[in-house]
């Protein structure tokens, strides 16, 4: 009786919390996420992304994680500093990672089951949909942190002006996740500033906005935008700023997929599926041609949908900002998900609007159009499911990363102590000739270096003990020779990942591999996406003497 009791209090205080009655499905649905989610992120080993800001945590300096790293990794410093809280004080790398995302997605969660005026049967869907579920709860990453920012904003859309330092926290949450956020966060503040102005001369304009507490709550959400924006300003050798800024792909074909082939890319269809930065994707010409058709499509009944409820200024303005930015500047095939974060926010404050004018969300709408407004989202929510349902199915079946699988092999055999070395950067042309190399680049060490409390790599970072992620820092070439000649004069490195490109350092040698090393191990590697994954395999080489110490035997 007392355990009933307990329960009908909590389910008393959930009704409260939400924003429409709510009753035990949608608690039991937000307890089925978590375990659901635990579940999967048991099978899921973090890759480099996620290794990468965990090593920048647990090895940079306070200093370097707020002043310098963020310029290289275009990411404000608030996630790393998050991390950094349990990475100095020695907690595990892959339970922490998991522990902290599964907290911060059980609390966005939360707010999408009782909070977000969607019908219930959408609502209690969502959370098991690709990206809420797989691409921001399995894969530990700070858009988390974003979706959260985005779901609050909407949560508070209507009450801007009266409680305007509340919206602003929301935005400034949404700033301190990412470079994204930073420019959705001015998008919503400017269609903000535009509906504040709609009837009022340019002189009372400027008056209502200079008087209040939203002045100064708009003048604290920019000051802290500035901050954020200085602290990832690229430096004139960040590598993904100044490294092969044209591409492969026009900068039109970018814009043209921004603006429309990448909204049907985040809810039902599949146009871009390269693993590749945008401006370098392989595209398939027809999938891109019928996602920017489908795209155009969405984009269209958005402004239909938005002019009902008028809420398009609150759509093309931080949806103008992020094509823009995506396509000129960065983009790759994982931030698609922010894309349809926002969307959820646009859809709530939509939804709202037409219940503070009294109506529900379709009404006033033709009934024809009702019947493709449902259609529109049963499709999106049952395609989302279904790439959920084959992104855990591959995840549960494949193994998405090898650090780990290498770093136990290593360590049955003794041979972490020799270090290892892997691929470096470099490019050539179609008769053998390099024509670009960076010493720097040396991203396939970062989730080894995870499972180690030193750089296990012994040519990323000269090997600096606690130097143990990547710098994103393009060198000099004169610095590139001088690390090539210390590689040199290490003489044949004992292991490698991968076959390195030895010739470079020893050219007097013919079939280095051949000759000195035996392949030991091969590790798979499965990178997911969707209801697919892009499969790449690696070898793990030791040389002969060192084979023959251990009594290693060649890989079958």
């Amino acid at each position: 009786m007392k355990e009933n009791t307990a329960f009908n209090k909590i389910i008393c205080s959930l009704n409260r919390f939400n924003a429409h009655k709510c009753g035990t499905l949608e608690f039991a649905v937000l307890c089925f996420y978590i375990v659901a989610l635990s579940a999967m992120m048991c099978f899921h080993e973090p890759w480099y992304d996620e290794a990468q800001a965990w090593l920048i945590a647990r090895d940079g300096s306070w200093s370097e994680i707020l002043f310098e790293i963020p310029h290289y990794e275009g990411h404000p410093p608030f996630w790393y500093v998050v991390l950094a809280v349990f990475a100095k004080v020695g907690a595990d790398f892959d339970l922490t990672l998991k522990l902290l995302t599964l907290a911060l997605n059980t609390v966005a969660v939360a707010l999408l089951l009782f909070k977000m005026p969607f019908p219930r049967t959408v609502r209690l869907l969502l959370p098991f949909t690709y990206f809420l579920f797989y691409q921001h709860g399995v894969i530990c990453r700070p858009y988390s942190i974003l979706l959260i920012g985005f779901l609050l904003a909407a949560i508070l859309w209507q009450q801007k002006n009266e409680k305007p330092f509340r919206f602003c926290l929301a935005l400034m949450l949404m700033c301190s996740s990412s470079a994204y956020g930073i420019i959705f966060a001015g998008g919503i503040t400017l269609a903000w500033l535009w509906e504040l102005k709609e009837g009022m001369s340019f002189s009372g304009y400027i008056r209502a906005l200079l008087k209040g507490t939203r002045f100064y709550s708009l003048l604290t959400l920019l000051l802290f935008a500035l901050v954020n924006i200085a602290s990832i300003l690229p430096r004139s050798d960040t590598f993904a700023a100044s490294y092969g800024l044209s591409g492969s792909n026009p900068l039109p074909v970018r814009i043209l997929y921004m603006f429309t082939g990448s909204l049907a890319d985040a809810t039902f269809f599949s146009a871009y599926d390269d693993y590749d930065e945008l401006r370098y994707a392989v595209f398939n010409i027809p999938k891109l041609v019928i996602g920017c058709v489908l795209g155009a499509c969405l984009l269209a009944f958005i402004f239909y949908c938005g002019k009902k409820c008028k809420t398009n200024h609150a759509f093309l303005i931080p949806f103008a900002l992020f094509a823009l930015f995506s396509g000129i500047v960065y983009f790759y095939l994982q931030h698609i998900d922010v894309l349809l974060q926002f969307l959820l926010f646009w859809a709530c404050i939509s939804v709202k609007e037409r219940e503070k004018a009294g109506e529900s969300a379709s009404e006033s709408f033709f009934p024809a159009f009702k019947g493709i407004l449902w259609g529109c989202i049963s499709v999106c929510v049952a395609v989302s499911l279904y790439w959920n349902i084959g992104a855990c199915y591959n995840e549960v079946i494949y193994q998405y990363g090898f650090a780990q699988q290498l770093s136990d092999y290593l360590d049955q055999y003794g041979l972490s102590d020799y270090g290892v070395m892997v691929r470096w950067m470099q490019l050539t042309d179609d008769n053998g000739m390099v024509t670009y190399t960076n010493t720097n680049q040396t991203v396939n060490g970062v989730a080894l270096n995870a499972y180690y409390d030193t750089n296990v790599v012994v040519n990323m970072n000269g090997g600096v003990a606690d130097m143990t992620y990547v710098t994103h820092r393009i060198p000099s070439e004169e610095e590139n020779r001088s690390v090539l000649e210390s590689w040199r004069e290490m003489g044949l490195p004992e292991i490698t990942f991968d076959k390195c490109q030895l010739k470079t350092l020893f050219p007097e040698y013919r079939d280095i591999y051949v000759q000195y090393y035996t392949s030991v191990l091969v590790l798979p590697e499965y990178h997911l996406w969707k209801g697919g994954y892009q499969y790449s395999e690696h070898r793990l080489y030791v040389r002969n003497d060192i084979a023959r110490k251990h009594f290693l035997q060649p890989e079958e």
